[in-house]
């Protein structure tokens, strides 16, 4: 017979919610897509930096305010 998983135990262990780790910054695929982002959340200065090999076929864009 399987166990109980709703018992007693569970309901008076402590509710953990998410993983309580620093944000990442937003990445992005294309620069167009970094720049309208950037539009809308009202950054002016900014510089876009790549993640992945430059060599790479496939970007991943992060936006770096100045």
């Amino acid at each position: 017979m399987a166990q109980r998983v709703f018992g007693r135990t569970e309901r008076y262990r402590p509710i953990r919610k998410g993983r309580h780790r620093k944000a990442r910054p937003k990445s992005f695929k294309t620069e167009a897509a970094a720049q309208r982002w950037a539009e809308t959340h009202g950054i002016k200065k900014y510089s876009l930096r790549n993640s992945k090999n430059p060599e790479a076929k496939e970007k991943k864009l992060f936006i770096i305010s100045e």
